[in-house]
């Protein structure tokens, strides 16, 4: 008895099958249509405009729409930083956002904000409100082209001063009212509290701030900043004050 005929058929049945299979999952995914949009991360833009911006119609097929196109209509936004967008079988498209948060605000005719990049953003509908220091010595050149960089040094440095300040200290930069940037001069802070200027000079930006923020939990808060005439951050390991009631003094920490 020849065994290899029943073999062969088999074989033949299981080639069948999958292409079968194939075939049939082919036209499974060929005939899936999109029913939902679903937005992920944002908190400063409304979802109902991330789903107008991906130009996306519900009921289309879900494998014809074009994910590079999504992402690119979705960042056409000036506060998306970035969007992964991806299929989720059977009937939806899955848009995570990574969103440019506003980490100064620049006080022209109209307001404007900075974020941590550096990247000219502008005011926004959102129902967020964003209480932020307002950074001014800015060039109004920098400032023409919304989602433009600005590149000046010394801005830079002044806005990556608030973004480390934000995550040593949240209370501490929320208590920071104005950033003056000088053109390439001492970088000055002014307190919301009494409004005493800060000179940060430039540089050491981790070492200063963890001195201001000793200084001004254990002495300010006692002593009272409302006799506090100035703060200066240039002199290495060291703090050097003037107080309304007493001479200039120096406070090593």
């Amino acid at each position: 008895m020849n065994e290899s005929k029943p073999k062969t058929f088999y074989v033949l049945m299981l080639i069948a099958l999958v292409i079968c299979l194939a075939f049939g999952a082919n036209a499974w995914k060929s005939s899936l249509k999109i029913i939902q949009i679903k937005i992920d991360g944002n908190r400063i833009v409304n979802t109902n405009e991330i789903i107008q911006l991906t130009q996306v119609q519900i009921g289309t097929l879900l494998y014809k729409a074009d994910l590079t196109a999504i992402q690119r209509n979705v960042m056409s936004h000036y506060y998306i930083k970035d969007a992964v967008v991806e299929r989720n079988l059977p009937n939806s498209i899955n848009i995570q956002i990574i969103e440019r948060v506003p980490i100064a605000m620049v006080n022209l005719s109209e307001p404007l904000y900075l974020d941590e990049d550096g990247v000219v953003l502008p005011k926004t509908d959102s129902r967020k409100i964003f209480d932020l220091p307002m950074i001014s010595g800015i060039s109004a050149s920098e400032l023409s082209v919304l989602g433009s960089t600005i590149t000046q040094p010394d801005e830079i440095e002044a806005l990556q001063l608030l973004a480390v300040l934000r995550t040593m200290n949240r209370s501490l930069y929320h208590n920071i009212s104005e950033v003056q940037v000088r053109n390439g001069g001492d970088i000055v802070l002014y307190s919301a509290e009494g409004g005493v200027p800060i000179i940060f000079g430039r540089g050491d930006l981790p070492e200063k701030l963890i001195r201001l923020e000793i200084f001004w939990n254990d002495i300010v808060r006692t002593r009272g900043v409302q006799y506090l005439q100035y703060v200066d951050l240039r002199y290495k390991d060291q703090i050097v004050t003037r107080w309304s009631q007493e001479l200039s003094t120096t406070k090593n920490l």
